[in-house]
């Protein structure tokens, strides 16, 4: 009861909180986890080598070419996910909730996928070990894109709740992960 109030005193009328956090919290993390142990010391200067690059642009070219990839889809993985997260703005939340008033959002880089965060969440993770020039890391990190699709089901569900034929004519004409593919 108590929990009920709590989410009701936040505007939260729909939740696969539970769900959420048992299906895709806690494995997303423990394989992130795993991923990122998998690169072994490749990462270990990552975030200097970006501040490096922010001073010295052109010292990019001094790097292996898979670091230049790397860093590249770690930076575009970023960009995406946080375009998806500016145009969702108050409907955003890192849990599967619908609140009061809750829109759907098709307008902007929702035009192109129904999840551009997961989709510039899995670039950007993918780029990590790319950057360290893990193959451990690649196929440890691939591990992430099933426990991302069931989140993704468990948001779908609730958006299909929620805004029944608006949500489903949507589904009809937009993709649910990769652009113009998938």
């Amino acid at each position: 009861m108590a929990n009920n109030n709590f989410l009701k005193k936040h505007g939260i009328v729909q939740n696969a909180i539970k769900e959420d956090i048992l299906f895709f919290a806690i494995p997303a993390f423990v394989v992130f986890l795993v991923g990122l142990v998998s690169c072994g010391d490749g990462l270990s200067n990552f975030w200097g080598t970006v501040w490096g690059l922010v001073k010295q642009p052109r010292d990019l070219f001094a790097f292996p070419m898979h670091s230049i990839v790397g860093l590249a889809l770690f930076m575009l993985g970023l960009a995406v996910m946080v375009t998806g997260q500016i145009t969702l703005w108050r409907n955003y939340s890192a849990t599967v909730v619908i609140r009061e008033n809750h829109q759907l959002i098709t307008h902007g880089i929702y035009r192109f996928t129904r999840n551009p965060i997961y989709l510039g969440a899995i670039i950007a993770v993918f780029g990590l070990p790319v950057y360290a020039g893990s193959m451990y890391g690649c196929v440890t990190m691939l591990v992430l894109i099933p426990i991302v699709l069931n989140r993704i089901r468990l948001e779908e569900r609730l958006l299909t709740e929620e805004f029944q034929d608006a949500y489903l004519k949507y589904e009809a004409t937009s993709k649910k992960l990769i652009p113009f593919i998938y």
